[in-house]
């Protein structure tokens, strides 16, 4: 992508020296085109800008659901399912039994379950 931006900016400043050479050229309709050169290629070189942050914005999420280390959400199936409190179950806690909750810090499903 630096590259893309690289050859854009060299772009924009090869039609910056023709608008300067244009200037001994009374062709109008030359210079017209030389202008909206110069606004394509800066708008593509915005355009290209915003895709840049863009893609670091996504592989920095990609990067923060692969490195997670949770059990495997049943909704969403991401590595961010976590235990959230264990306690003694309601019924069977006398015997051992413990209910854990469980919330997924990508979806934000929620699920309790029975441990022996």
């Amino acid at each position: 992508m630096a590259d893309l931006i690289s050859t854009v900016s060299s772009a924009i400043t090869l039609a910056s020296r023709l608008r300067e050479i244009s200037k001994n050229i009374e062709d109008a309709e030359f210079k017209n085109l030389l202008a909206d050169l110069s606004l394509e290629l800066a708008d593509a070189k915005l355009k290209i800008a915003d895709l840049i942050s863009e893609n670091a914005d996504l592989r920095e999420k990609f990067q923060h659901l692969t490195s997670a280390t949770g059990e495997k959400c049943p909704k969403c199936n991401n590595r961010t399912f976590e235990i959230i409190s264990t306690k003694p179950h309601k019924i069977f806690g006398d015997m051992g039994a413990k209910e854990r909750e469980y919330r997924c810090s990508g979806c934000g499903f929620e699920e309790s379950k029975l441990i022996d």
